[in-house]
C-alpha cells in the first residue's frame, strides 16, 4: 500500500511539473497579430459622400489608435492590390468601394471572374470578408458567393438579368436597434439615430442559420424577418467571420460614437480578433491628422492626371513630382486619374493641385460641377501649379477635342498653347534654363541648370508675366519664358513649361523649384 501511495504522489509531482512547462511555453508565445486588408475603390459621387479613400484610411488610424492590440492593417487604393500575395496572410479583407446598379457604375472590383478566384482561395482558408455601403451591391451571378462568404448582399437583378430591384434605398434620419445585444459586435453599444442613405431588403438566404442581423432600422418598413436589416454578422464553418453593413453613405456619420465603434467592432471581430467589453474605443480623426498619422506629413497637395499626349509619360511623371515634393517638403500627395474628381474629391483637404493634364483627342466637355469646384476652390485661395502641356487642356484648337474648349481656363492658366496658331517646341534634348529672378522664393538659392525637355516657345496669353526661368530658342532666337506666377482670385498660381518626361524632372535644381513651388502657391512663404 506504501509503494502505491508513493507511485501516486510522484505521478501527481510529474504531471504538475508538466503543467507548469506548459504554462510557461504558452506564457512566452505570442499569437501573431491579425492583417486586415483595407481596399477603397475610386471615388464617383461628391465630397463628404461615398469618401472610400477616407474611409480607409480613417479606419487605419482609427484602428491603430484603438484599445485593441494584436491588429496590424494595410491600405490598397484603386479597388484591388497591386500584389495579391497580400492577401494570403490577411484575417480580414475589406472592400469599400462602388458597386454596379444594372448599367449604372461598375462591379465591386473583386467580382471579375479572375479576382473571384483569389477570393475564393482566401475564404477557403478562413478569412473574413466585410462589405460596406455600395461594396454590397452584386448580381446574382456572383451574389451566390456573397451569400456563402458574407450572408447578404443588395440584389438588384430580376430573374431575366434585368434592373429590377428586391432591396431597397431610403434616405432618412431613424433609430437603430439591435436584434442580437448578446453579439460581441454591439459591445459597449446603446441604440441611437442615424441619418443615412440605408440599403434595406438585403438578399439573405432562407434558413441559413449562420447569419445573424446586428442592427435594423425599424423605420424603413421593410420586408417581414431580415427586411430592416442594415449591418450583419456570419460565421463559416471554415472559421472565417463576415461583417456587412449597407450604411456608410455619408462620412460624416464616422463622427458618431456608437456608429464608428458598431463598424469598428464589426471589422474587428470579423478579422478574428476579441472585441472588448465595453467595445472598440477610438476618437474621429480629421484628415489633417490622419495625414500626420499615416504619412508623417503636416499638408496634402493633389495631382490630377490620367490622360495627355501620347509623347507624354503622365503615369510616370506624377509619381516623379510626388516623389519629389514629398521627399523634400511637408505634403503628401495624393494622385487621381480622373479630371471629374475635381468635383468628387473635398479640395478643402488639399492645399494644392498639381495640372498634369491634358484632354489630348477627348472632346468630353468638363463638367459643370468641376469648373465650378476649380474656379471657385482657386478664387478662395488653393494654390495650383501647371505642369508642361496642362497648358494644352480645354482648348478649341485640341485635335479631335475642340468640343471641350472651356474659355475661362485661359484665365486660369496664363500661356496656353494653340494648336492653330504659332505655338510649338523644339525637338526634345539638352538646353540650359537660366533663372531670371533669383529673388524670389521659388528660384531663391537655385541656380541655373541643364535639363532635357521639349522648349516651348510662343504660348499664347493676355496676362503680362515676369519669368522666373527662361532658355534661349534655337529657333525664335528668342529668351523664352519657362516658368511664372501669378494669381487667380485669391490663389497663387505657379506655372511652368518643363517636365515633358521623367528625365526632365532629374535635374536637382528644377526639383528644388517645383518642392518651393509647392510652398509658395500654398501661402506658406509670402513674398
Amino acid at each position: 500500500m506504501n509503494k502505491l501511495i508513493l507511485l501516486q504522489l510522484l505521478f501527481l509531482l510529474f504531471l504538475n511539473c508538466f503543467i507548469l512547462q506548459v504554462k510557461g511555453m504558452n506564457s512566452g508565445f505570442k499569437e501573431q497579430p491579425k492583417k486586415i486588408v483595407l481596399i477603397a475603390g475610386p471615388k464617383s459621387h461628391g465630397p463628404h459622400a461615398h469618401e472610400y479613400i477616407k474611409s480607409v484610411r480613417l479606419i487605419k488610424t482609427m484602428l491603430d489608435k484603438s484599445n485593441v492590440r494584436g491588429l496590424t492593417s494595410e491600405i490598397h487604393l484603386n479597388g484591388w492590390p497591386e500584389a495579391t500575395s497580400t492577401l494570403d496572410d490577411a484575417d480580414l479583407i475589406l472592400f469599400i468601394t462602388d458597386g454596379r446598379d444594372g448599367h449604372l457604375f461598375s462591379d465591386v472590383p473583386f467580382m471579375t471572374s479572375d479576382r473571384m478566384k483569389v477570393m475564393q482561395k482566401q475564404m477557403d482558408r478562413g478569412c473574413g470578408i466585410s462589405l460596406i455601403h455600395f461594396s454590397t451591391f452584386a448580381s446574382d451571378h456572383f451574389g451566390k458567393k456573397i451569400l456563402e462568404w458574407g450572408g447578404g448582399y443588395f440584389d438588384w437583378q430580376d430573374d431575366l438579368g434585368e434592373r429590377n430591384w428586391y432591396s431597397a434605398i431610403k434616405t432618412m434620419e431613424s433609430k437603430l436597434v439591435f436584434q442580437n445585444p448578446k453579439h460581441p459586435i454591439v459591445s459597449g453599444l446603446e441604440p441611437f439615430v442615424l441619418k443615412d442613405e440605408f440599403y434595406y431588403n438585403i438578399r439573405f438566404q432562407e434558413g441559413d442559420d449562420r447569419v445573424q442581423s446586428i442592427a435594423g432600422v425599424p423605420g424603413l418598413e421593410g420586408r417581414k424577418g431580415s427586411g430592416n436589416t442594415v449591418a450583419w454578422a456570419l460565421e463559416r464553418k471554415d472559421g472565417g467571420r463576415g461583417f456587412s453593413t449597407t450604411m456608410g453613405h455619408f462620412f460624416s456619420n464616422w463622427k458618431n460614437d456608437n456608429f464608428r465603434k458598431m463598424l469598428l467592432n464589426g471589422i474587428v471581430w470579423a478579422s478574428g480578433a476579441e472585441v472588448p467589453q465595453e467595445g472598440v474605443e477610438a476618437e474621429f480623426f480629421n484628415d489633417q491628422e490622419v495625414t500626420l498619422h499615416l504619412f508623417h506629413k503636416t499638408r496634402k497637395a493633389l495631382v490630377l492626371t490620367g490622360n495627355h499626349h501620347p509623347a507624354h509619360p503622365w503615369q510616370q511623371t506624377s509619381l516623379q513630382v510626388k516623389s519629389i515634393i514629398e521627399e523634400n517638403t511637408a505634403f503628401f500627395v495624393d494622385i487621381s486619374t480622373n479630371i471629374e474628381d475635381l468635383s468628387q474629391y473635398d479640395l478643402e483637404d488639399y492645399d494644392a493641385l498639381i495640372l498634369n493634364y491634358a484632354n489630348w483627342e477627348d472632346p468630353n466637355i468638363l463638367s459643370d460641377g468641376s469648373k465650378k469646384t476649380f474656379v471657385n476652390y482657386l478664387k478662395e485661395g488653393g494654390g495650383l501649379i501647371v505642369l508642361h502641356f496642362a497648358n494644352g487642356a480645354f482648348h478649341f484648337s485640341l485635335p479631335n477635342a475642340g468640343a471641350s474648349d472651356w474659355p475661362e481656363y485661359r484665365n486660369i492658366v496664363s500661356r496656353v498653347w494653340d494648336h492653330h496658331s504659332d505655338s510649338g517646341h523644339e525637338k526634345y534634348g539638352e538646353f540650359m534654363v537660366k533663372v531670371s529672378n533669383p529673388k524670389h522664393p521659388i528660384t531663391s538659392g537655385v541656380e541655373d541648370f541643364l535639363t532635357f525637355d521639349e522648349l516651348y516657345f510662343n504660348q499664347k496669353g493676355e496676362r503680362s508675366i515676369e519669368p522666373l526661368l527662361t532658355a534661349k530658342s534655337n529657333i525664335t532666337g528668342k529668351k523664352e519664358p519657362l516658368a511664372w506666377v501669378y494669381n487667380y482670385g485669391k490663389g497663387k498660381v505657379f506655372q511652368t513649361l518643363l517636365g515633358h518626361d521623367a528625365k526632365s524632372f532629374s535635374a536637382k535644381q528644377f526639383q528644388m523649384v517645383l518642392s518651393n513651388a509647392i510652398n509658395w502657391v500654398a501661402k506658406e512663404n509670402e513674398d
